[in-house]
């Protein structure tokens, strides 16, 4: 049985609503380094019966204001100077990347979801 949602988990329904997701809280200590990568997403493939990974997007929400060192790259486009709750979402395959050379543990909220409607058209 998986865990219950804590309750701050319920803005973020409300801010996709488009969105059949499920979500994790990723802490990234300094000098750590995410290669460049594409995500399989077999874990909630698995948990939802998913056979086409196309379906699948990734949004990534920014925890806390940018600090120095703190990297984040989609599509080969480079990602500084965030503010607490800035958004990125990428579709399934999209390479992206992610580095802590800073002094701080960067926060994200990992949201990996499949459309109720496709809100990229």
């Amino acid at each position: 049985m998986r865990n219950p949602e804590p309750a701050w988990i319920a803005p973020f329904r409300f801010h996709f609503p488009w969105l059949h997701f499920s979500w994790s809280v990723y802490r990234m200590p300094p000098g750590t380094v995410l290669p460049a990568h594409s995500d399989t997403y077999a874990r909630f493939r698995e948990i939802y019966n998913i056979t086409d990974s196309n379906s699948i997007c990734r949004a990534i929400v920014m925890m806390e204001d940018w600090q120095s060192g703190h990297y984040l790259e989609i599509d080969g486009a480079p990602i500084t100077k965030w503010i607490a709750g800035d958004t990125y979402i990428w579709r399934n395959d999209v390479k992206h990347l992610a580095a802590n050379n800073g002094m701080t543990n960067r926060y994200t909220l990992q949201i990996t979801g499949v459309p109720v409607e496709d809100p990229f058209l």
